[in-house]
């Protein structure tokens, strides 16, 4: 499953950044940013028109476009 498909309040583990197209220097910033295999990252709630999503990610909130979390493959927290 990917990040966009997550519920609020929901934690998941990154798995990867799966999709090869994305420009180096924005697969360099998600990394930057904390988007690396085995982070935890919280939904913390989306924006009206689910057009973006807030998440928590290393103490600390974000924001990140719809579009640009259906490439970060998330699985639930065991």
């Amino acid at each position: 499953m990917t990040l966009a498909e997550i519920a609020n309040n929901t934690v998941v583990k990154v798995v990867s950044v799966r999709d090869p197209e994305l420009e180096p220097a924005l697969l360099a910033k998600l990394s930057a940013l904390g988007f690396i295999p085995g982070a935890n990252v919280q939904v913390v709630r989306r924006a009206p028109l689910g057009r973006s999503l807030q998440l928590k990610l290393k103490g600390g909130n974000l924001c990140l476009t719809s579009s640009l979390a259906q490439n970060i493959e998330v699985e639930t927290r065991k």
